[in-house]
């Protein structure tokens, strides 16, 4: 089970849970999605996963340009990533009662520890804190 997911510093969370492996096509999916609800246009920062850089994201994004910007992080840099910390963190806590035994049963407990978190907007804000992470933008 896998999980992509955005955070704001403005102390939102988006998120899409999957069963396969992250490609270009299914990461095209979720920027769809991310794009469809916003309000105002993206500026997302991700790592260099191989779905990140695939051509037909890159293909998107040229049609996408007034609704989103992508930002690459420099390899090998998960310190750099806000959002690192939130999977550590949900890794820790998904599997702190019990491992899952089933896929439905990791897959409701990533997603039940990502709709809380969705709700405490000051917690998903202090991912931003760490010394790493000096290029965000205040929030808004």
């Amino acid at each position: 089970m896998n999980q992509v997911a955005t955070i704001s510093n403005e102390g939102k969370v988006r998120f899409m849970t999957y069963a396969a492996t992250m490609t270009g096509p299914l990461f095209v999916e979720f920027l769809s999605r991310l794009v469809h609800s916003a309000k105002r246009k993206i500026f997302l920062i991700v790592d260099r996963l191989p779905a990140h850089t695939a051509q037909v994201v890159e293909t998107w994004l040229r049609g996408h340009e007034s609704q989103i910007g992508m930002f690459y992080l420099p390899r090998g840099a998960p310190e750099r990533n806000p959002v690192e910390y939130l999977n550590n963190e949900e890794k820790s806590e998904v599997n702190s009662a019990k491992l899952p035994e089933t896929q439905p049963e990791l897959r409701s407990n990533m997603q039940r520890f990502l709709h809380r978190l969705a709700h405490l907007p000051a917690h998903i804000l202090s991912y931003f804190e760490h010394p790493y992470i000096h290029y965000v933008f205040e929030p808004v």
